[in-house]
């Protein structure tokens, strides 16, 4: 009797670890157009791993295509190959996904229009099954490297551009990144880790972020510009005008010359240099390779 009740205890355990499967099917035999997806499973933040695991399309309530995740050995992941079926173009596609170890079934809050003989995904931009949504933001927020000061920065679209002083060796800098929520930043596919890497800055370098919902790819560009720029001025005196020197070690940068919020002089960096003479006494700002300096020229007595 009490191997009995051990074994229907066991049973019953068992049952509850393994969660009941939903009875997801659908006659492929009733539909004569396809679409297929290859994506990744994630529920409340984590990927979905197990070949317990399903995803389900449907429409109108009606289930049309349902597949588990499979591991693929290359990626080292779990992925969905999901075929969709349909007799109609354009029906909307909402998705369901089975966690079997929460034995639950979440809502996809994305849904898909129904396009014939449409793919979605790869291994390396899966298509995202996720409750909740991720995130689809491929940014870089911010950007610097280990052990170095950066004198300045810009960022102008997917362009940043960066200011160092003196460097020792620009061609295995260690860089650091904050990136969207989620979001991987890869150089030549590989992915890269803030502070543990070691780049070549000699040369612009093109990174690429992905999203984490994998479905923005974003190229970003980073330069690093060495050398910061000086600035030297003349104060007024009697009646000689007051003068303002910029040393810049990049020939043909542009340096903009304002005063009040408004642009009086531009000129271009030769030799290393360049200068504003006759100048008046005022606040003067100068701006050169994306740097800002505000300049006050004073009349001397």
């Amino acid at each position: 009797m009490k191997n009995y009740i051990h074994t229907l205890l066991l049973i019953f355990i068992s049952i509850n670890a393994f969660g009941q499967s939903p009875n997801w099917v659908v006659n492929e035999n009733n539909f004569q157009y396809t679409m297929s997806f290859e994506g990744f499973v994630t529920v409340d933040g984590r990927d979905l791993s197990s070949p317990n695991d399903k995803v389900a399309a449907f429409v109108n309530g009606e289930c049309r295509g349902v597949a588990s995740l499979l591991y693929v050995a290359s990626e080292k992941k779990y992925f969905v190959y999901l075929t969709v079926f349909s007799n109609t173009e354009n029906e909307n596609i909402s998705f369901k996904i089975y966690d079997s170890v929460s034995n639950s079934i979440k809502n996809v809050e994305n849904s898909k229009v129904f396009e014939n003989n449409k793919h979605f995904g790869n291994l390396f931009q899966a298509f995202s099954f996720a409750s909740p949504t991720l995130n689809n933001e491929a940014d870089i927020v911010d950007f610097g490297f280990k052990d170095l000061k950066i004198s300045n920065k810009t960022i102008v679209g997917s362009n940043i551009t960066i200011f160092v002083d003196n460097v020792v060796n620009i061609s295995t800098l260690n860089s650091l990144f904050e990136l969207s929520t989620g979001a991987q930043l890869y150089l030549e596919n590989t992915i890269q880790i803030p502070g543990s890497n070691s780049i070549d800055f000699s040369k612009p370098v093109v990174f690429q972020v992905l999203s984490e919902n994998r479905s923005v790819l974003k190229k970003w560009i980073v330069y690093l510009k060495v050398g910061a720029a000086k600035f030297y001025k003349k104060d007024v005196v009697c009646y000689a005008g007051g003068e303002i020197k910029v040393v810049y070690p990049e020939n043909n940068a542009e340096t903009i010359l304002s005063k009040d919020g408004a642009i009086i002089d531009r000129k271009s960096i030769i030799n290393g240099e360049t200068f504003f003479n006759n100048l008046i006494s005022g606040t003067y700002q100068i701006e050169i390779a994306g740097l800002n300096k505000e300049i006050i020229i004073k009349q001397k007595k």
